[in-house]
């Protein structure tokens, strides 16, 4: 009885997990044919959505706490003034948003690449797969949903810092320093500093994307797995009713 519950609400999870696939990264951010990652233009600015009871979530809004009231920023022109788009809120609170997301992407490494190591797309035959319990495949299927919630979060934040950075250095290279003898130089290493920031984060950022792809495939197997050991795997191993009755 026990069992058939199991299947029962394993069946039930995975219907309800199907139905928000969709929301499921790779299909969120549509490759053009560049290989470019194209987002929606409000993502881009805003980042990732507010939300201060998870750590990351926190981290973020500590950030803003902590940078309320900031002006809006200007840099000297030839001609004007060269104003800074309303994303950038200074260079401590565009620091501390990058760096919020480095933990968080050092996390869902440390937390979801067990599922991926159960190597659920190359289950060979049926003994292989009979031999995983049911509440394995519940788990981890909820897990791949949880990481593709988190992972959406992450990288929204990293995108939109990340296109407020490249915006703030357009127009560090668009500025003039003609009071300043050394002005070439400065405006370099402003340039500099902007791509470090960014670079901080875009190595841990790699290698969490290249797990996303690799959670994406572990989901479908599951999704697929659940189905064959629903239908094919006896509730008890043969082995042992026979032994049992020696």
């Amino acid at each position: 009885m026990r069992r058939k519950l199991l299947h029962t609400s394993a069946g039930l999870l995975m219907a309800v997990l199907l139905a928000s696939s969709h929301l499921w990264l790779g299909q969120a951010w549509a490759q053009d044919r560049r290989g470019q990652t194209t987002r929606p233009p409000a993502e881009a600015t805003t980042g990732a959505p507010s939300d201060s009871v998870s750590p990351f979530g926190a981290a973020l809004a500590a950030c803003d706490t902590a940078h309320q009231g900031e002006p809006q920023y200007s840099l000297p022109g030839q001609k004007a003034e060269i104003v800074l788009d309303r994303c950038y809120r200074g260079r401590d609170q565009l620091a501390c948003r990058f760096n919020a997301v480095s933990p968080e992407g050092k996390a869902l490494m440390e937390q979801f690449t067990r599922i991926v190591e159960e190597r659920y797309p190359e289950i060979a035959n049926v003994d292989g797969l009979c031999k995983i319990k049911v509440e394995s495949l519940v788990k981890d299927l909820a897990g791949t949903v949880e990481f593709a919630k988190r992972f959406a979060s992450a990288r929204s934040e990293y995108d939109a810092r990340t296109a407020c950075a490249i915006k703030v250095k357009q127009s560090i290279e668009a500025f003039a320093l003609v009071d300043l003898v050394h002005g070439q130089e400065v405006q370099r290493t402003l340039t500099e500093a902007v791509d470090g920031d960014i670079n901080r984060v875009s190595v841990v950022q790699e290698q969490v994307s290249a797990l996303a792809t690799k959670l994406e495939a572990s989901q479908k197997a599951i999704v697929a797995l659940q189905k064959i050991h629903r239908a094919m795997c006896a509730e008890t191993d043969p082995t042992l009713t026979q032994a049992s009755t020696r």
